[in-house]
């Protein structure tokens, strides 16, 4: 997957995010399952970014090209994060049932 695919992704699981109320159980665990995988990709590629870093002699515009991956890959992550615990809350339907 590329980083247009991963933001691709990310925004269709935004989109299912703001239409959440009308999900099936089973397309919330698709959803929380293609994000958990997206952030491990994500994170996967900040440690390969950070071993570049550490283990290769770079010049300054080749660390500002990492440094700047890494940021891009935070984010992602960290958007990819906010859907998942928004799709782990409970909706007020949820907690008024019962």
């Amino acid at each position: 997957m590329g980083i247009r695919d991963f933001i691709h992704f990310l925004e269709e699981h935004q989109n299912r995010l703001k239409q959440s109320q009308g999900l099936s159980d089973e397309e919330i665990e698709q959803t929380l399952r293609e994000a958990e995988t997206m952030v491990g990709m994500a994170n996967a590629a900040i440690r390969e970014l950070e071993s570049v870093l550490v283990n290769r002699r770079l010049n300054l515009p080749e660390e500002h090209a990492v440094r700047f991956a890494q940021d891009v890959f935070l984010y992602l992550g960290g958007e990819v994060e906010k859907v998942k615990e928004a799709l782990r809350e409970p909706t007020p339907g949820d907690a008024v049932e019962g």
